[in-house]
């Protein structure tokens, strides 16, 4: 199974009308590159990540970095990198 496979459903962060459901694009299918968008409840896409005050922005990004912890990949959510491919050595 790829990196891309095991990450196909995305995830959820939060609950009812609060929910933020941070979706794999399956548009970007580098290697070692791995794209999330974010939508709100609704399935509407959010703001990008950037965009967000600080302290929710990394609330999100140590959610995400969480369960792709143990992948060497570049890691973006929106326009935000929060992991870095480490070529091996």
């Amino acid at each position: 199974m790829n990196i891309h496979e095991q990450f196909k459903g995305g995830f959820t962060r939060g609950s009812g009308i609060c929910t933020e459901e941070i979706l794999h694009d399956d548009r970007v299918m580098g290697e070692h590159k791995l794209q999330f968008l974010m939508y709100d409840a609704n399935l509407y896409p959010c703001p990008n990540l950037s965009t967000w005050k600080p302290k929710v922005k990394q609330e999100v990004i140590n959610f995400v970095k969480e369960r792709v912890s143990k992948f060497n990949a570049d890691v973006w959510v929106d326009d935000v990198q929060i992991k870095t491919y480490e070529a091996e050595k």
